[in-house]
């Protein structure tokens, strides 16, 4: 049997001569066999890239084996002769499977197993762990999976119209391209890769349901960039705001009216993408995010300023308002951490949903707003701003909200 593995060989020799190792894992090959003048005595041969000839161990001489991570996928086999530790990582079925085989070499209860002999077993090129993967074709996905070891997979222009479910199973997944495909929808579960830092959906078809299901995409806490272009998308969930690592949105080619007001509880985007929509303004949450591009041509900007009149509402709807909302602005403004198993699903939803004032306070209410025009030549709502209006005006309606009067004076 091979394993697929990355592989630290700690000398322990050097240990007691305080020579410290490079605590580097390497990709490897470990194979386990037998002797074949010998049927009952067992060998574990390492392979890398650094040592293509191989390592070989007796399973004789193995005195100690951790496994206390096992279900993390590591282990660590110790060898008197010679004085080495193997610290092994690797996918977590396969690793246990291969300590299932090394467990029965160990105790004796070998009668079933098929063991190739070491002197036929060798590694190639293979047998490295595949770390990325480019599809051109639906004949080239391996016939056994997906490999569990890919960071890097790409898989563009199939036609794809199902979303693949073992991509579920790449936990070391950190950039994914489904891009030029036909998926109309993907599975919450996909919410729970722990590495993905790169999502490029562009071309497909997210947004041909009416009410699209947006919870695969709350759980990437990592995720820096996401491409949704060209995705028939007629909106964007207010719950966006919580993917607070995220650096690059692209979001053209769509059908969108409007952009989330809680567009700039992002404090990390930096480039925001929206051409080719149908917006008729901008959220002035933007202002506040410190972007360093934003590309908004190709939309319907309207001319007109529009909102309510200050006389309209009392001093005691601006300042005071409910208990419920004083408490949520608290928790908002010192950034409070909350979430459905600490408090009523209804306030969570509240708290999410909530705007932000021109001056970067929360605001709980979308009573008190009004959309105003500004030249984005002055208006440094970004460092590099790319327009295209067919009357050549370079003005765009913010959408301004409000947490007080002095701030609706403004």
């Amino acid at each position: 049997m091979k394993l697929q593995c990355q592989v630290e060989v700690i000398n322990r020799v050097h240990s007691s001569l305080n020579i410290r190792s490079n605590g580097k894992y390497l990709r490897s090959t470990v194979a386990l066999g037998k002797e074949p003048k010998n049927e009952y005595e067992y060998f574990i041969l390492l392979f890398s890239s650094n040592n293509k000839n191989g390592t070989k161990y007796k399973v004789k001489c193995m005195k100690q084996v951790f496994v206390k991570c096992l279900n993390e996928g590591k282990v660590t086999l110790r060898f008197d002769e010679p004085p080495h530790d193997l610290c092994i990582k690797s996918e977590v079925i396969q690793l246990k499977s291969f300590m299932r085989l090394l467990k029965s070499c160990i105790t004796g209860d070998s009668k079933d197993l098929k063991l190739a002999n070491l002197s036929s077993i060798g590694v190639t090129a293979k047998d490295i762990a595949p770390t990325k993967l480019t599809i051109n074709d639906r004949s080239e996905f391996p016939a056994k999976g997906l490999p569990r070891t890919l960071k890097s997979l790409y898989i563009v222009g199939l036609k794809l119209c199902n979303f693949r479910r073992d991509i579920l199973l790449l936990n070391h997944l950190s950039i994914l391209d489904l891009s030029n495909n036909e998926i109309e929808k993907i599975p919450p579960e996909f919410g729970r890769l722990p590495s993905l830092s790169e999502l490029y959906l562009s071309n497909n078809s997210l947004g041909l349901s009416k009410n699209p299901d947006w919870r695969w995409l709350f759980g990437l806490q990592k995720l820096k960039l996401l491409d949704l272009s060209g995705n028939k998308l007629g909106n964007l969930p207010k719950d966006i705001w919580k993917l607070q690592n995220l650096v690059t949105l692209k979001v053209d080619n769509n059908s969108l009216n409007k952009l989330p007001t809680t567009l700039g509880r992002i404090s990390t985007l930096r480039y925001l993408s929206v051409s080719k929509n149908n917006l008729q303004t901008l959220p002035c949450s933007l202002m506040h995010c410190g972007l360093d591009h934003i590309d908004i041509s190709t939309n319907n900007f309207t001319s007109e300023t529009k909102g309510p009149i200050l006389t309209d509402f009392t001093p005691w709807e601006f300042y005071i308002n409910s208990l419920v909302h004083i408490a949520a602005k608290t928790v908002l403004k010192h950034k409070f951490f909350y979430a459905p198993n600490i408090i009523p699903k209804t306030l969570v939803e509240f708290l999410d949903n909530s705007n932000m004032c021109v001056c970067g306070k929360p605001v709980l209410n979308d009573k008190y707003y009004i959309i105003k025009q500004f030249d984005l030549k002055d208006f440094s709502i970004s460092r590099h701003v790319i327009f295209n209006f067919f009357n050549k005006n370079s003005s765009v309606g913010i959408e301004c909200f409000f947490c007080s009067p002095k701030c609706f004076m403004k």
